[in-house]
């Protein structure tokens, strides 16, 4: 953010104001220094060296992302194995008791146990990896914060007179708030989708083809459904972002 600050092309003064003192600072909407100069096309794309630069600043926490990345895993497989379960629990011990004239419920018993004692280990490394990224993702932010703030500080006057106190407020709030949503929410969200869907799928193909199949062609409609729908509300995003500007 520090880079696009220094790249960002800056909004010619309109003169004196009205009663000829000082510069005349444009107002939301007037130029890139309006609503986001960093936000002038909706399908602008990543510069490279982005997410290289951000994994430096991920470096030291490393033991805090092994320990996430396992955590997920645990998660991932305590869902999967939760609805590998009922199979299990229906075939192997409800049927089987139903035919018993004295019904013996202590492997019935012991297989809620252990089944209890994985949703209970799903449910802490959850909690331990979403408190982990919180903490990750809120120290991050604060030394790209200063980072910012220190480079902001070796700017020229004629970079704050030329821009709104909105648009560069956004860079510590919008921008900021965003980052921290991605890495504490997005990112461990995306790996662990990614993890339960490995795991669905190898179960499903153990346990029926044909019906890996059928799923397989409704999840290719869904997300052509899905590109649509999301390729139209990018935009009214960016609309969203651009009022939050107007606001600060």
């Amino acid at each position: 953010m520090a880079e696009r600050m220094k790249n960002e092309e800056p909004v010619k003064p309109a003169g004196r104001g009205p009663m000829g003192k000082g510069p005349h600072r444009p107002g939301p909407g007037h130029g890139p220094g309006g609503p986001r100069g960093m936000m002038a096309a909706p399908g602008m794309k990543l510069e490279k060296g982005t997410i290289p630069r951000l994994l430096t600043y991920l470096a030291q926490y490393k033991v805090r992302l092994i320990l996430v990345i396992l955590c997920i895993l645990v998660s991932a497989a305590a869902s999967v194995a939760s609805s590998l379960f009922l199979q299990s629990l229906i075939d192997d011990y409800i049927l089987p008791m139903l035919l018993e004239a004295a019904p013996v419920f202590d492997g019935l018993l012991h297989a809620i146990m252990k089944i209890a004692c994985v949703f209970l280990a799903g449910i802490l490394a959850t909690f331990f990896f979403t408190r982990t990224m919180a903490v990750v993702s809120q120290g991050t932010l604060k030394i790209i914060r200063d980072e910012m703030f220190a480079h902001m500080q070796t700017l020229p006057v004629k970079y704050f007179d030329t821009r709104t106190h909105g648009d560069v407020m956004s860079y510590y709030t919008n921008d900021a708030d965003t980052l921290r949503q991605m890495l504490s929410q997005s990112l461990p969200q995306l790996f662990s989708s990614v993890v339960s869907m490995i795991a669905v799928f190898v179960s499903m193909v153990h346990l029926s083809i044909w019906m890996t199949l059928v799923v397989l062609a409704f999840t290719v409609l869904m997300l052509v459904l899905i590109k649509k729908i999301a390729g139209r509300s990018g935009g009214f995003f960016m609309k969203q972002q651009k009022k939050y500007v107007c606001i600060t």
